[in-house]
């Protein structure tokens, strides 16, 4: 089924516009909106209309399409590289070969296709404790337990809650933005015996969870994070250090300042989307405030992979998924391989239903 241009893909597309003054140009490559490629120098003059075959380097994020690169060859084979450019001289549009990056072709393989065996076998590996690099796609700077003894739909949904716990009652709290993310540790429980020492302490636990926070969320962009205030110089410096030693993990990242008061500036390539992302859309609510809400793509998926949850470990029982109509018809029309993959797998011992009763998101596998 078509979707948006990937990270790591190569496209092909044909020129719109040639921008001079910023050495680019607008390229359609088959999408909702034009991408835009970059022309170094040195790289050959674009005219508008011509064929182009290009890397994404990031894909369409909020309103902006695609940016592409001219350098699409690194990682391919010979036959690879000759079999793209036939593909392209042919006449196709879009993507005309997937990742061949690693981590992203992971990222899509366990989080769009939902092959539960497969993942299973990964994650039931004791040892297979870097969880951020197979699910999403993104650097793992920390150690989780193994998915499987948690379930992924509550790591998923850990995933994207906006509070986190802290040591001492303090709480960390984070607000994305399609420009980046806005993140406010909070001393809550721990207000009433605030000091100095005190909020060191908060501070330290907090870059010891907010970098895997942002990790495993995918968040990029301009971060803001608004710390106590450190109780010192030394305490200042020290924290700044930590901070410093902690975005080294993130290639391309880049430490602002971190003011007398906490206030600190952090930026994060932006390359993908983000979790929250990828998992919601824009709800509608009124302004100026825009909520979000869980696209029909992301609900349908959390419900098959409890259906799927349910076949794999009961092996006698013949369940049912109960789903919104909207979910249903989703998949019945957008989705049916979903559906006969289970078939083939399982056989025909279970049944999709629609319940008008149910939340847009809502579902539940009865026997």
């Amino acid at each position: 089924l078509p979707r948006p241009p990937q990270t790591g893909a190569v496209v092909a597309g044909r020129v719109e516009a040639v921008l001079k003054p910023v050495n680019g140009a607008f390229v359609d490559i088959a999408a909702d909106r034009a991408a835009f490629a970059s022309i170094g120098k040195g790289a050959p003059s674009l005219v508008e209309g011509a064929l182009l075959i290009a890397k994404v380097r990031r894909p369409p994020i909020g309103g902006k399409g695609a940016v592409l690169s001219l350098d699409w060859r690194g990682g391919l084979s010979l036959d690879a590289q000759q079999a793209i450019e036939a593909k392209a001289k042919s006449g196709t549009r879009g993507t005309l070969s997937d990742p061949v990056d690693a981590a992203i072709e992971a990222a899509q393989y366990f989080a769009d296709d939902l092959r539960r065996a497969e993942f299973d076998c990964v994650v039931n590996d004791p040892t297979t404790k870097r969880l951020a690099e197979c699910v999403f796609g993104v650097a793992a700077i920390f150690e989780v337990e193994p998915l499987a003894a948690r379930g992924i739909d509550d790591f998923l949904q850990a995933s994207l809650d906006r509070e986190i716990s802290l040591t001492n009652g303090a709480r960390l709290f984070i607000h994305e933005t399609e420009a980046g993310a806005l993140i406010d540790i909070d001393a809550a429980g721990a207000a009433g015996q605030s000091s100095g020492a005190i909020n060191n302490r908060i501070n330290a636990a907090a870059v010891a969870r907010l970098f895997p926070e942002i990790s495993r969320r995918a968040i990029s962009g301009r971060v803001i994070i608004d710390f106590l205030p450190p109780g010192g110089a030394d305490a200042r410096r020290k924290l700044a250090e930590g901070l410093k030693s902690a975005l080294a993990i993130f290639r391309g990242a880049r430490f602002g300042k971190l003011a007398p008061d906490g206030l600190c500036d952090v930026t994060l390539p932006r390359r993908d989307l983000s979790l929250l992302e990828r998992a919601t859309e824009p709800a509608g609510a009124p302004q100026p405030l825009e909520g979000r809400r869980y696209t029909i793509d992301w609900a349908a998926k959390s419900a098959i992979r409890a259906l799927e949850y349910r076949l794999a470990r009961q092996a006698a029982c013949r369940p049912r998924l109960v789903v919104t109509p909207a979910i249903e018809a989703y998949l019945a029309s957008a989705r049916p391989q979903w559906r006969d993959r289970l078939a083939e797998k399982f056989g025909a011992r279970f049944a999709i239903a629609a319940d008008p009763s149910k939340g847009r998101e809502d579902h539940e596998v009865v026997e």
